[in-house]
């Protein structure tokens, strides 16, 4: 190694261990599908881990061994690891919670002795919209006992799902009711602490909540983080796993949702997030075509990631090593010289985006300033049509050689609606659309990963006019280069 490329890494070296960081968000580990024991050519869901006893309980779907068989509801299935740390082989076997509905556990109490589980019990096959818990007693599960949420039971579609908290007085519950923006929005019932009694379901906001679904809320311990999945936030594919921080005591008032990443989603569709005290994450997706599978990562804060880097820098690693040697009579860059000058400016691209605000090409709802020199592109559609008209082939053409020419570009494509059909038939034609805009990147070379889509459906007019001419202007797909 010469002594300028020495210099070089020493320099960036000691930058990137005095740096003064300071920036919110979470940082995950490349996720990895849980064991083969675990996943199945079933659907596997709604994973949640129980502290008290090491216990990770799940839902699988259309499988042979649910009660009453494939074409039944689903069954909660429950595993542990052995002494090599190894899951081991699940088992439903119970009888007091499965049944030939969908049965599912929603949260577990602190206690670890309450579980609470999806659906009204007290009906036949649980199939009534509601909630229910069950008492562990004599290292058995009783017969669960429902629970009444005022308005649940009015909600409208087939889909809903719960979240309670460990402490048994917070319930955050994805439904569609009469007030919702989109097909499923977040809502939270709170228990009073003097009559056990749950209050209405309170809408989150349109922070949070989109004309899109936002669905499987995990919310942390101390009531301030929020988890959840949603296909109305920017993100990779069907549906992403999105964060945002509650900003006071209501339960109103939160940060704008930030995707987190692509070490956690997918192009696929990605959800039902939950995490233990060890900040072992599990979530869901179907990437890769594949039946929905478990996923595993680990999660880090701002504040561990930040002591990682910095004791990989201080420590030295591979820098440290380099730095020592005797680096004479090279007169240019070896591979080893270049593994680490990738190392360290590797660890100072990362650096640089928390100390800049957490702004990572890794999270599709940042805006890269790279981005902002190439103008956004615009199309417009025919009535009820994602058909893309021919006279758009050359600008979409020109965007293809924008990202070929700029490799680090990612392309954000969101779709728009005018107000002549439904909402949900708005919302719908608009994804379409920028489906269809993604198709053609796609088919002509552009790496799918470097592709956001979703749409408004008819939220965001750019001509509030009555006319086909300003309908025409309404719909229409936004490019814009991140």
């Amino acid at each position: 190694m010469n002594k300028s490329i020495l210099n070089i890494s020493f320099v960036l070296l000691t930058l990137l261990y005095c740096m003064d960081v300071q920036a919110q968000g979470f940082y995950f580990e490349e996720s990895q599908p849980l064991s083969d024991t675990l996943n199945s050519d079933a659907e596997e869901s709604l994973p949640i881990y129980s502290e008290q006893d090491s216990t990770l309980f799940f839902v699988r779907s259309l499988y042979a061994q649910n009660t009453g068989g494939i074409f039944a509801g689903q069954d909660i299935w429950y595993t542990k690891k052995d002494t090599a740390g190894q899951w081991i082989e699940p088992r439903n076997d119970l009888s007091a919670l499965n049944n030939e509905g969908n049965n599912a556990i929603v949260g577990i109490s602190s206690s670890g002795s309450t579980l609470y589980l999806l659906n009204d019990y007290g009906t036949e096959a649980s199939q009534q919209a509601g909630l229910s818990l069950s008492f562990k007693q004599d290292q058995r599960w009783r017969t669960p006992n429902k629970i009444t949420i005022p308005g649940l039971t009015s909600k409208q579609g087939n889909f809903y799902s719960l979240y309670v908290l460990p402490t048994e007085d917070v319930a955050l519950i994805s439904v569609q009711l009469e007030n919702s923006i989109g097909q499923e929005d977040l809502y939270v019932s709170i228990k009073d602490p003097l009559d056990n009694q749950w209050t209405e379901p309170i809408h989150l906001g349109p922070t949070i909540n989109t004309e899109g679904f936002e669905i499987s809320p995990y919310l942390t311990a101390d009531k301030k983080t929020l988890f959840f999945s949603s296909n109305g936030h920017p993100g990779y594919g069907n549906a992403d796993i999105f964060v945002s921080q509650r900003l006071d005591t209501s339960w109103t008032n939160w940060t704008r949702p930030e995707n987190l990443g692509d070490q956690i989603n997918s192009t696929g569709f990605d959800a039902y997030f939950t995490a233990n005290k060890k900040n072992e994450v599990f979530f869901v997706s179907n990437r890769g075509g594949s039946s929905a599978n478990m996923y595993t990562s680990q999660m880090f804060t701002d504040e561990e990631r930040q002591r990682q880097l910095a004791q990989r820098v201080q420590g030295g690693g591979r820098g440290a090593e380099m730095l020592s040697q005797d680096t004479s009579g090279l007169n240019g860059m070896d591979t080893e010289t270049q593994a680490l000058l990738d190392e360290t400016r590797a660890l100072l691209d990362e650096f640089n985006r928390m100390k800049t605000g957490g702004s990572n090409n890794d999270d599709p709802s940042s805006t890269s300033s790279s981005g902002n020199e190439f103008t956004p592109q615009e199309m417009l559609f025919q009535l009820n049509s994602a058909e893309i008209q021919n006279n758009y082939n050359t600008s979409l053409n020109e965007v293809v050689e924008t990202l070929q020419q700029n490799p680090r570009l990612k392309v954000e494509i969101v779709g728009h609606a005018d107000d002549t059909g439904g909402k949900d038939y708005n919302l719908k034609l608009s994804i379409d659309r920028a489906i269809e805009v993604k198709r053609f990147l796609i088919e002509n070379g552009v790496g799918e990963r470097r592709i956001i889509t979703y749409g408004k459906g008819a939220t965001e007019p750019v001509a509030n006019a009555q006319t086909p001419e300003a309908r025409q202007k309404n719909r229409r797909v936004v490019i814009t280069f991140l």
